[in-house]
């Protein structure tokens, strides 16, 4: 729902200009830029191969990889709080996200979020409630602190569906990655759809759409059928 990407690099390069000025502090000299694309390769790493989003391990990642030692636990988790800041002042909702939320509640669907842990217990719910439409939710489960592990775990998909009170293989979970979104949901039986975005391609969902706009259409569709 949220149009992440550059919310994720302005975090990423608010970090690389903090790391940089307190290395010059302690007599290391190495620029942002460096540091920046250090850490875009850390990112890339954690979150398409390791499912690792507890941004302390990151930057302990950076240290360690740059040979630093002994750094401040309370100012790397500083760090991860400055990250976090930037990354939702810079996160809006996709444009249609809303007016597609609010069809589909009128339509009289129940509507859930399942969303994976950000690594800092409490991040990931209190940025869901900032949200100006979240009422529209009925519920919200945080995959990694509801349950024992992140997506695609099942235990996420199957609780969110509890919570509705709905059984899994009346459910459409929609998102936008093929790895941790469909194949979760679809271990529990759940219909699964892709959300087109950039670099998204692959997996096997049951449908696929252009953008969230085309949602609507496409339950009442599925339902038709049923």
């Amino acid at each position: 729902m949220l149009r992440s990407l550059i919310g994720a690099k302005l975090a990423l390069l608010t970090v690389a200009k903090l790391v940089s000025k307190q290395l010059k502090k302690n007599g290391y000299s190495i620029g942002y830029i460096p540091l920046f694309e250090h850490l875009r390769r850390i990112d890339h790493e954690m979150l398409g191969r390791k499912f690792r989003y507890n941004r302390d391990v990151w930057w302990k990642t950076l240290f360690k990889e740059l040979g630093l030692k002994r750094m401040d636990p309370k100012w790397i988790h500083d760090l991860t709080l400055q990250y976090w800041r930037v990354y939702a002042g810079n996160s809006p909702p996709f444009r249609d996200a809303e007016p597609t939320a609010r069809e589909l509640k009128r339509a009289g669907y129940k509507l859930g979020i399942v969303s994976d842990s950000d690594g800092t217990p409490g991040m990931k719910r209190k940025r869901i409630r900032q949200l100006p439409f979240h009422n529209l939710f009925e519920a919200i489960v945080v995959a990694g602190e509801d349950t024992p592990r992140v997506k695609p775990g099942h235990e996420s998909f199957s609780l969110i569906a509890r919570k509705l009170r709905v059984q899994p293989k009346s459910s459409i979970y929609i998102g936008d990655n093929p790895r941790t979104d469909i194949e979760g949901a679809k271990a529990v039986g759940m219909t699964s759809v892709i959300v087109h975005r950039k670099g998204n391609e692959g997996g096997a969902p049951d449908y696929r759409v252009p953008n969230l706009r085309a949602l609507p259409g496409l339950v009442r569709s599925i339902r038709r059928v049923r």
